[in-house]
């Protein structure tokens, strides 16, 4: 049987996603890039930790070797249960809908980076880690742990480096969760986003941590205490989230014509 080329290999990749999307009954985006790109901007003890990942067949990723970006979206209306107040204080009950469906979103990826990685021969990266903020003293301890998915992520076009830190993508915003798979299969890759928040800045505005990032050593650091001290379901806060998600940059709806070609991201429904 002759091997699939890449544009075979990637319309497959695009059938099975659908497939697992679907299972899930959730919303999903998918795009590609190359290996050593991403590689290239990790932080250095990421990259020992990718090293590590991909063990033997590092250096054969490196001439030929592909990420994989996997996204779900965060269904209609669970955004909107941050940061809700009652009664003078904080709805928890409320915010934990939203710290449940991180759950669930981390769930669906790690199954579908893993169902995926077995049907191409790749390497499954699971969503990040829940109860971690728990576990480390500091943020710099979490980095040697993972593999950034928001740098394949953005490498691969489902979207930008928002103000918050956070990947943007141009349909839903924030809302999404993130996994990953390495290959070394053949794929058609992904045309990187030319976007940017450009003047918005809805997310620092309801966060002084961000607000003021430029007068702190790391405000995640902060981000960690804050979240600790919500004592929520997971270890989650999500505030610059859903700013983002209701600013004026999407306030206009989206462009229904936005390439669903090979060079672009993959969408499973419409938009």
């Amino acid at each position: 049987m002759m091997p699939l080329d890449s544009s075979e290999n990637t319309q497959r990749l695009r059938g099975l996603f659908r497939e697992a999307s679907a299972r899930f009954n959730l919303r999903g985006i998918l795009g590609i890039t190359r290996y050593d790109a991403v590689y290239d901007s990790l932080m250095p003890i990421q990259k020992t930790r990718l090293e590590e990942i991909s063990g033997e067949q590092h250096r054969e990723f490196m001439d030929a070797g592909f990420f994989v970006s996997i996204a779900y979206v965060y269904p209609d209306g669970i955004i909107d249960n941050i940061g809700v107040t009652r009664d003078g204080g904080f709805d928890k009950d409320a915010w934990n809908t939203y710290a449940k469906w991180y759950e669930t979103l981390n769930y669906s990826l790690n199954n579908t980076s893993k169902e995926i990685a077995e049907a191409i021969n790749g390497i499954p990266l699971p969503a990040t880690s829940e109860g971690m903020a728990s576990k480390v003293n500091t943020v710099k301890d979490y980095y040697p742990t993972v593999v950034s998915h928001r740098v394949h992520a953005e490498h691969s076009g489902i979207g930008w480096r928002g103000k918050n830190g956070l990947l943007v993508n141009s349909v839903y915003s924030c809302m999404i969760r993130l996994s990953g798979v390495i290959t070394s299969q053949p794929l058609h890759i992904s045309s990187r986003l030319d976007e940017s928040c450009v003047a918005c800045e809805s997310c620092l505005k309801v966060c002084n941590f961000l607000r003021y990032s430029d007068r702190l050593d790391d405000y995640r650091e902060q981000c960690l205490s804050y979240m600790n001290w919500l004592d929520l379901d997971d270890e989650v806060c999500g505030k610059c989230i859903k700013a983002c998600v209701y600013s004026s940059k999407f306030e206009s709806g989206v462009d229904s014509s936005m390439d669903s070609g090979l060079d672009s991201v993959f969408y499973t429904h419409p938009i």
